[in-house]
């Protein structure tokens, strides 16, 4: 089996256990620890200026090797404000963290139209994202401290692996009513196709760095001849 299908089954396994993720993720989440928002501009701008030290160093240099200090010196700021919004560290950590996951771009996929064209353009945009050097160092980050900080692990394969599996499904489930691919195939398809995303392009990029990093051109390519053999197979069941 090649590194792809394995990446793909276990990403497959991992999200049958997460039918009822809509439920779960209508509850409040009592583990996920925020700054208090300022009142002031002023108030704000630090808090703004402390977030931004703190994730070039956690990024840059890992959990460990970031101390508060190495954050209030790049930040310019005081410990007495810092911990006005954060009580220890580990706050810190898990408000960067949740603060780079909201902000990150999330790739899409158009329905109603070419097929092929909204799922090459969803390979593109996902590859484009997440081989850039901040995402890639937040999977590092997240996957590194994942025994420290589960919850964020969790925070990170909600808001892309399962969310990218949830998308695709839909988009399949609507290519089966038009009957482009058989009926009851749209989860099944949606499993297979996470192996597209996890091609060794991307591997490569996060083991090796951005020399192994493949061109745009290049990429779309990929993805276009990966697309087209895929619905062929797709449509056969």
């Amino acid at each position: 089996m090649t590194l792809n299908a394995t990446l793909a089954r276990a990403i497959a396994e991992r999200s049958k256990d997460d039918a009822n993720y809509d439920e779960r993720a209508e509850r409040p989440k009592d583990n996920v620890i925020g700054p208090v928002t300022p009142n002031s501009t002023r108030g704000r701008r630090r808090l703004a200026r402390i977030i931004e030290a703190a994730t070039q160093l956690f990024l840059r240099d890992g959990y460990a090797a970031t101390s508060i200090e190495a954050v209030l010196d790049a930040s310019g700021g005081s410990k007495a404000t810092l911990y006005s919004y954060f009580s220890t560290k580990d706050d810190l950590f898990r408000a960067v963290v949740q603060e780079a996951l909201r902000n990150e771009r999330r790739p899409t996929l158009q329905r109603g139209g070419d097929p092929k064209k909204a799922l090459v353009d969803f390979i593109v945009q996902s590859f484009e994202i997440m081989s850039s050097r901040r995402h890639r160092s937040l999977l590092r980050l997240t996957v590194a401290e994942r025994e420290r900080f589960p919850d964020l692990s969790r925070l990170y394969y909600e808001e892309w692996p399962l969310r990218n599996r949830r998308l695709l499904t839909g988009f399949f489930a609507e290519l089966a009513q038009r009957g482009l691919l058989p009926a009851d195939s749209a989860e099944q398809a949606a499993d297979y196709f996470v192996g597209l995303i996890t091609h060794p392009w991307l591997l490569d990029s996060l083991l090796f760095g951005d020399d192994r990093l493949s061109s745009a051109e290049a990429v779309r390519a990929k993805a276009e001849r990966s697309v087209e053999r895929f619905l062929t197979f797709a449509a056969q069941g």
